[in-house]
């Protein structure tokens, strides 16, 4: 009781995270705002513990976690607001590393894709399905990027805490024309300082970028005390990795390293690129090894690569129902006839191999990439990712970590998010039922608290369902 009256007089002068900060057209959206509040008799997902407690009482004031213990034995507050979670779980916010705000729209024919910016309905959709602060790992429309932060942060639109990275750095070769080339060095080292002279706060290499203008970039990056990961190709894990590069994306399904006659700085892509990946061989361990001795973070888009393969034979009804109606149309045309059978093979080696790289010490996060099949939106994909690790051997909690703790680990901001502890902000997840008896109940939302507001996902899902691809 004492540690909780010291933090509230802490807290005393904090005046962000009232519900009057948002214009009354977003007020209508948040059920709770009282500057403390308690919840009470809940199961409480402890990321850091990796255990489920049950009959748990969580309490936070002005936007900040200040106590946690049993029910039975915490005071709660005078004054304080007080929801009763019996059955229901309390997670942390999710804190996700592949967040696009763009997504994928066939022009003519299946063989021309072009990406829309979503700026409207997917940050209120990763809000909706949990997700408090998230890294956009590409951006398509940078600026567009960067003003939707600035908004989020000064209250005047719903949406997560946002790390913004840059444009893809790409090279020569690439498929999307909207993507700027770096064709060196110099090129590099200019786009790096021109990026983050605008406020990006990340970037991201891609498929066809050459060894040396890499290099270079991550050089930059790192003197600008940033962080830099990659969707790579032309250049393998094990070349990025002794480059410094400080996280890769998509597990091992965009690693090029097992590639029989793999050439340097070409981009071999194959339709099961880990085909040559020996489990149990010495390359396959080697590299793991690498990875965690170098400290790279990979970041695992399950959602993204399952809904390529046989494997996924059901799309959520509520996806196809957040979808604008010629979106739904174009996915049901095209992206849900793009399975593949020869895909399945690579999802699950992928599976094992990402099991590997964490039970080698490797830091495993969780992303979305709402791109791909078109079947993967905002929020929804993100749940999906984070259930489909299951599927790797971790158990409900575990997953949950990886998704909250190990993201912010990533970003560097694990003193302020990614669990549930006193003296973080308070970002939490309500969600029907027991997390640790079905992971699937992470579907199940009912508030999500960003930075101590409690935002009614409901009403946020009625608010874009039918909208998401038009705006």
């Amino acid at each position: 009781m004492k540690r909780l009256v010291l933090l509230l007089c802490l807290l005393g002068t904090w005046v962000e995270g009232n519900s009057q900060s948002y214009p009354p057209a977003i007020q209508q959206y948040i059920s709770y705002s009282a500057d403390t509040i308690a919840f009470t008799h809940c199961y409480l997902a402890d990321v850091v513990g990796l255990k489920v407690d049950s009959n748990q009482t969580v309490i936070i004031a002005h936007g900040i976690i200040v106590q946690i213990g049993n029910s039975k034995n915490i005071v709660i507050p005078s004054g304080a607001t007080v929801i009763d979670c019996t059955g229901k779980s309390v997670l942390p916010g999710f804190v996700l590393m592949h967040e696009h705000m763009f997504y994928p729209a066939i022009s003519i024919s299946p063989q021309y894709v072009h990406y829309k910016e979503l700026p409207v309905t997917f940050p209120i959709l990763y809000l909706a399905c949990g997700a408090t602060t998230i890294r956009t790992a590409g951006s398509m429309e940078p600026y567009a990027d960067l003003a939707l932060k600035k908004a989020i942060d000064e209250k005047k639109f719903m949406g997560p805490s946002m790390d913004v990275t840059g444009p893809y750095m790409e090279g020569e070769g690439g498929f999307d024309p909207e993507m700027p080339v770096l064709k060196n060095p110099k090129e590099a080292n200019a786009f790096v300082n021109f990026w983050a002279s605008q406020g990006i706060s990340s970037f991201k290499a891609y498929m066809n970028i050459d060894t040396a203008t890499l290099r270079a970039g991550i050089r930059s990056v790192h003197a600008k005390g940033l962080k830099i990961t990659g969707h790579l190709c032309s250049v393998t894990y094990r070349e990025a990795a002794n480059m410094g590069i400080d996280q890769l994306e998509h597990g091992f399904l965009a690693a090029t390293d097992f590639i029989p006659g793999k050439k340097e700085n070409v981009c071999t892509f194959l339709a099961d690129p880990l085909a040559g990946a020996d489990l149990n061989g010495q390359p396959v361990k080697d590299l793991i090894q690498l990875l965690v001795r170098k400290k790279v973070t990979l970041t695992s888009t399950l959602a993204v690569f399952y809904g390529m393969t046989t494997l996924d034979s059901l799309t959520r009804t509520e996806v196809l129902e957040a979808m604008a109606p010629d979106t739904r149309d174009m996915y049901m045309k095209y992206y849900s006839k793009s399975k593949s059978p020869l895909m399945n093979a690579a999802f699950l080696k992928n599976l094992k191999m990402e099991k590997m790289f964490s039970d080698a010490g490797g830091l495993l996060t969780v992303g979305t990439d709402p791109t791909g099949n078109g079947g993967v939106l905002a929020g929804y994909g993100s749940q999906t990712t984070i259930e489909l690790l299951i599927m790797e051997g971790f158990t409900p909690i575990e997953a949950i970590r990886m998704a909250t703790l190990n993201g912010a680990k990533a970003l560097g901001k694990q003193d302020k998010i990614g669990s549930i502890e006193p003296g973080k902000t308070a970002d939490l997840i309500v969600v029907d039922g027991n997390i640790a008896q079905d992971i699937k109940n992470i579907e199940r939302v009912q508030w999500v608290f960003h930075q101590g507001l409690g935002f009614d996902s409901n009403k946020l899902f009625a608010l874009v369902r039918g909208q998401v691809g038009k705006y």
